[in-house]
C-alpha cells in the first residue's frame, strides 16, 4: 500500500589498516549469519509458540484483540497493535498528550472519526474498558508496549493509532516494535512454560502474540 516502506541494507568493507586473519568474503558470510540468527530467533520463538496447542483454541472469537485490530485497518490510520500506548518520545512517560484532548465515554469509531476530521490530529490512543479517547495534536514519535510488561494498572486494553504517518515515521515505530518482539520472545521463554493461554488478556495470550507478530510483519516492508 502507499504506507509501506522499502528497506534496503548494504554491507560496506572496512579497511582497518591491518591484515585480516580471515578473508573478507568469509568474514562477511559469518557476520551475516550472526545477524540473521539474532534477528530471526525471536520471530521463530513466537511463531512456534503461537502454533502450540491448536486443538485447545476456543471457538468463540477473541473479540477484544481481533476486533481492535480489524476496526483500525484503513489507508488513513495505522494501528500499532493491542497493548500499545502513544508517546511523544522514548523518554516520555506521561499518560496524556501535552497537545491534545481526552474524551471519555465514547466508542473507538467515534474517537477515530474525531481524529479523522481534525486536521491537526496526528493519531489517537483508545482504551477499550474505559471508552477513553486521547486525541494527539502533536507528533507521536514513539510508543510503548504495556501488555506483557504490565506497566499500567488494570487491563492493558490500549491501542495507539497513527494518522497518515510518513514512511520515516513508520520505520521508527517498526524499530520499537522489533525490540518489543524480542522482549516478548524472552518473556515467553521465561514465564510461559506451559504454553500459550487462550485468555485474551493473559500475559501469555496466544492471540496477542499472533497479532503482534502480524502487525510487526506488515508495519513497514
Amino acid at each position: 500500500g502507499n504506507l509501506s516502506c522499502q528497506r534496503h541494507g548494504r554491507f560496506h568493507d572496512m579497511n582497518t589498516g591491518s591484515e585480516p586473519t580471515i578473508s573478507p568474503y568469509t568474514g562477511q558470510i559469518w557476520f551475516r549469519g550472526v545477524v540473521l540468527a539474532v534477528t530471526a530467533f525471536p520471530c521463530f520463538v513466537l511463531v512456534w509458540w503461537s502454533c502450540q496447542w491448536r486443538p485447545l483454541v476456543h471457538t468463540s472469537s477473541p473479540a477484544i484483540l481481533l476486533e481492535t485490530v480489524s476496526q483500525t485497518k484503513s489507508d488513513e490510520f495505522v494501528s500499532l497493535g493491542f497493548g500499545t500506548v502513544c508517546r511523544s518520545s522514548v523518554q516520555d512517560f506521561r499518560t496524556v498528550p501535552v497537545e491534545g484532548e481526552v474524551r471519555g465515554g465514547i466508542s473507538k469509531e467515534k474517537c477515530q472519526h474525531l481524529c479523522s476530521t481534525d486536521r491537526t490530529c496526528a493519531g489517537f490512543e483508545f482504551r477499550r474498558g474505559e471508552r477513553r479517547c486521547e486525541i494527539w495534536r502533536q507528533e507521536i514519535f514513539a510508543h510503548r508496549h504495556v501488555f506483557h510488561n504490565r506497566t499500567v494498572p488494570g487491563a492493558p486494553d490500549f491501542e495507539c493509532v497513527l494518522k497518515l504517518p510518513s514512511c520515516q515515521r513508520l520505520k521508527a515505530h517498526k524499530a520499537l516494535h522489533d525490540h518489543a518482539i524480542m522482549d516478548l520472545a524472552f518473556f515467553v521463554t521465561d514465564y510461559c512454560e506451559y504454553g500459550p493461554i487462550n485468555q485474551d488478556l493473559d500475559p501469555c495470550s496466544r492471540v496477542y502474540a499472533e497479532q503482534m507478530y502480524d502487525i510487526n510483519h506488515h508495519l513497514c516492508r
